[in-house]
């Protein structure tokens, strides 16, 4: 990789037809109240910060600047949708009188700009005189304070060009209406003659401006004006045309002049523009962090849909993988494209995996929304590089490229039906019928990098095993293979294996796949239980975070699941209240986050829990959920709602917890 730093007029940025936006892009997130602050920026002569534009093969991606640029496009494009951002962050009325507008205009932009306001920037009699090389340095490195207020000059002098903005149009808009003189006029659509475009109009003035100085020397006269409309268009009523132009002189003239001058803020403005050469992800990704901190994070997947590999078209495809990529697209607010390439197989993957909340989430959430989650997207990608590289790391998809045996118009395809095969065959187990009944995917409960080894790993032992389809003694075997497997990814998730570097744990058990499918020996099982029914386990304090599988893991060998409960979601529960513990040096506060004091709860009904104590509960459908997911009598809850008895809770469901994690637990997994 390679990069320079240099500048760029910002209208060559801004005009640039061989910039590239990536396929995939996020959808546009400035405020009104952004894009005018940008605005003031730009026209007070302020740099506007920097881009970063990527060289693959011919062709430059412009990885980050996207929103800037549109925001950019817009304030120059459209004079009308400047006007509405400024009337927002201003706060005018569409009403106000031009004193009005003028008045809080300064103060607002002052107080951004946190200027004095009591100093003339037309005034340089305060400043000192430099002589020599020295001051020719600092004239040349210096802000022009003149040049700045003129350009705010011409900032509010474009706002109180459109004020005021009427639903028949703008004041700017009705000052170049002559669509009743004339068959059609340029920047008033076919479709809708009434209408004025107001992007339309404003490049029509530009080449109306170009046209006074090639032709007319400079010199904007009614009788040039009129002659040009006269020979670019076909006239009705040339004298009644030719009275509304002298009616209309002064704002004519007025609006020629604002629209030049504005031009001439965006000819002079420049931009920085980070230009990079064959940046991998990586790179492109921790030089976007280092320049943005503090903004949103550019993941690697959003970086790949700028690279050639990714955008090469894969020519067929399912009509429901098809109407699943125009879906992301439209909910992301971009035009679907034309063509399906390869990243937008990769980005809609997880969608087609039927897994019934398994192992993935459903994301319909942000679909409801009609929103994309990046995590779904990111989640595509990764599953792709755990099947072929055996890792899900940055480095791990990147290596996909490499990858030149795949074959990416049946392939895929070939690969989703197969994991949807093991998926229907783990989903056929009882064990996992219990677990999927709590509609807490492995992703949820464990993190991605756990449910990409659980899934690509059973997909490994699948095919070891001949890729069964039909019920056989192999599918038996992988349905307890699965149960195996799953037992040690809790257990190592509780016993807090997997921090760290998840990434590079993953990639090694893929590769060592077969020595995953060995149970956990009963005796750690047996040391952990008992060390987190106290809540401590190898010197450390347990934490809800590591014990909520455990939890989870503990109701699924129980063979219990939720009642009557349809698309519910669970919170855990402290059974004694987290406050009861508070100040209290008469019991062991490890007792607070033990597994005996945990237990699933429906948010809602958590929720109405609060911090009551049981015998404190009144409401006999919470009574019901208590009584069901601790297995405490009803008859016990006075005595369970004293913490003075937390000793007698800790037999109590000790008791429950051992005897499932080892009895319950033998059976799951030797049946």
């Amino acid at each position: 990789m390679s990069y320079i730093i240099e500048p760029m007029p910002l209208i060559s940025f801004l005009e640039d037809s061989k910039l590239r936006l990536p396929r995939f892009q996020r959808k546009a997130t400035w405020d009104k109240k952004q894009n005018f602050e940008l605005a003031i920026s730009v026209f007070q002569d302020y740099p506007v910060g920097v881009v970063i534009v990527n060289q693959e093969q011919k062709t430059s991606w412009l990885l980050d600047g996207r929103q800037r640029r549109s925001a950019l496009t817009s304030m120059r494009d459209n004079p009308v949708e400047l006007y509405e951002w400024a009337r927002t962050y201003i706060g005018f009325a569409k009403t106000a009188d031009e004193l009005e507008v003028k008045s809080k205009y300064w103060e607002k932009v002052e107080r951004y700009l946190q200027t004095d306001e009591s100093t003339d920037a037309e005034d340089d009699s305060d400043h000192y005189e430099q002589e020599g090389e020295a001051a020719s340095e600092i004239e040349e490195n210096s802000f022009d304070s003149a040049k700045q207020r003129r350009g705010l000059q011409t900032l509010l002098d474009i706002i109180l060009m459109v004020h005021q903005n009427k639903p028949a149009g703008s004041k700017w808009e009705q000052t170049f209406d002559f669509g009743n003189f004339f068959s059609r006029l340029k920047y008033a659509p076919i479709k809708n003659q009434s209408k004025i475009d107001p992007k339309l109009l404003r490049r029509f003035i530009l080449e109306l401006l170009r046209a006074i100085e090639q032709e007319n020397e400079g010199d904007r006269t009614p009788e040039f004006f009129s002659d040009y409309y006269l020979q670019n268009f076909d006239v009705k009523d040339q004298d009644k045309f030719e009275k509304a132009v002298s009616m209309k002189w002064d704002n004519i003239l007025n609006s020629l002049d604002v629209i030049d001058r504005s031009e001439k803020v965006f000819t002079d403005a420049r931009i920085g523009i980070i230009r990079l050469t064959n940046a991998s992800p990586l790179d492109a990704q921790n030089i976007f962090s280092r320049i943005n901190r503090g903004g949103t994070q550019l993941k690697a997947e959003e970086l790949l849909s700028a690279k050639p590999y990714w955008n090469k078209s894969v020519n067929w495809v399912e009509q429901a993988v098809s109407d699943r990529i125009k879906e992301m697209y439209v909910n992301l607010g971009i035009p679907v494209p034309d063509s399906i390439v390869r990243w937008d197989i990769a980005a809609t993957l997880i969608s087609r995996i039927k897994d019934e909340n398994l192992i993935f989430d459903t994301y319909e959430d942000a679909r409801k929304k009609k929103e994309i989650s990046m995590d779904e997207i990111s989640l595509g990608f990764k599953l792709l590089s755990s099947v072929y590289t055996q890792g899900m790391s940055n480095k791990h998809v990147n290596e996909l490229e490499q990858i030149e045996s795949i074959h990416w118009e049946s392939d895929i395809d070939q690969l989703i039906q197969e994991l949807n095969i093991v998926c229907d065959i783990l989903m056929a187990d009882t064990f996992f019928k219990y677990y999927q009944s709590w509609k807490r995917p492995i992703t949820k409960l464990m993190g991605n990098a756990i449910a990409l080894e659980f899934l690509t790993i059973m997909w490994l032992d699948w095919k070891e095993r001949g890729c069964p389809s039909t019920v056989s003694g192999e599918t038996h075997a992988l349905q307890r293979d699965g149960r195996i497997l799953f037992d040690k990814l809790v257990f190592e998730y509780a016993t807090k294996t997997w921090r760290g570097s998840g990434d590079s744990k993953m990639s090694s058990d893929i590769k060592n796949w077969k020595q995953r499918i060995t149970p956990v020996d009963a005796e750690d099982w047996n040391k952990f239980i008992t060390g987190a029914c106290i809540g401590n386990y190898n010197g450390q304090p347990t934490t809800v975070k590591t014990l909520k599988p455990v939890l989870y893991y503990y109701y699924v060998l129980r063979n219990c699941s939720p009642i009557n409960q349809v698309n519910v979601s669970f919170d855990v529960d402290h059974i004694i209240p987290q406050e009861r513990f508070v100040g209290n040096t008469m019991i062991s506060q490890d007792y607070k986050d033990s597994l005996i004091n945990l237990a699933l709860l429906p948010t809602k009904d958590n929720i109405c829990k609060k911090a009551k104590a049981l015998n404190e509960i009144t409401d006999t459908w919470l009574k019901l959920q208590i009584t069901t997911f601790t297995e405490i009598p009803e008859s016990e809850f006075g005595k369970y709602s004293d913490i003075a008895n937390i000793s007698d809770l800790c037999t109590l469901r000790s008791e429950l917890f051992s005897t499932t994690f080892s009895v319950g637990r033998n059976t799951a997994l030797s049946k």
